[in-house]
């Protein structure tokens, strides 16, 4: 499937890969590979988040948006209250509760991806099942972000596929 970006392709694949790595794969690295696809499942939101502020730049009417720097739950609660929710929300406990009901899974991808960032693994959470799942929810969250941006009028076209993502780097390695 065509994605908004080189990064986002790039992303996703690199999860497809880890999860067809899991599905045939030696089962003694098996967590490793889900990890790799969990991970990579919050990036893949990250990356089209990101795509999407920039593209609400210069939208009037609207609050500043976080950075590129920002968190990750801190831009999705940008997103919800610029363009979901009739009130804002801003207590951290209804926004959590809120931004699951609105993008279901977003908590547990997210909680994984901060602790491999402090460098813990929930090994309850890296079993093939919980992968294919995040995995899958994380593509629903993009496909729900995108059509926010569609009932908005923010033109965000899916168009790169993996073989222009690939091919789109320069010698730096950075996507064009």
């Amino acid at each position: 499937m065509p994605e908004v970006s080189p990064d986002a392709t790039l992303i996703i694949a690199t999860s497809w890969q880890a999860l067809s790595r899991a599905e045939t794969g030696d089962e003694r690295v098996r967590i490793c590979n889900c990890t790799v696809i969990i991970v990579f499942a919050a990036f893949f939101i990250e990356a089209n988040l990101n795509h999407l502020i920039e593209r609400t730049d210069g939208m009037q009417g609207l609050t500043s948006p976080p950075n590129e720097h920002a968190g990750l739950q801190r831009k999705l609660a940008w997103v919800l209250n610029s363009f979901v929710s009739d009130e804002p929300v801003t207590d951290p406990k209804q926004l959590r509760l809120r931004l699951e009901e609105e993008f279901p899974g977003f908590q547990a991808i997210r909680e994984f991806r901060n602790n491999v960032s402090h460098g813990i693994i929930d090994r309850s959470i890296t079993t093939l099942y919980t992968a294919k799942q995040l995995r899958i929810k994380a593509k629903d969250i993009v496909d729900r972000l995108l059509y926010i941006a569609r009932e908005n009028e923010i033109d965000i076209q899916r168009g790169v596929e993996y073989e222009m993502a690939i091919s789109s780097t320069d010698i730096s390695g950075t996507a064009a």
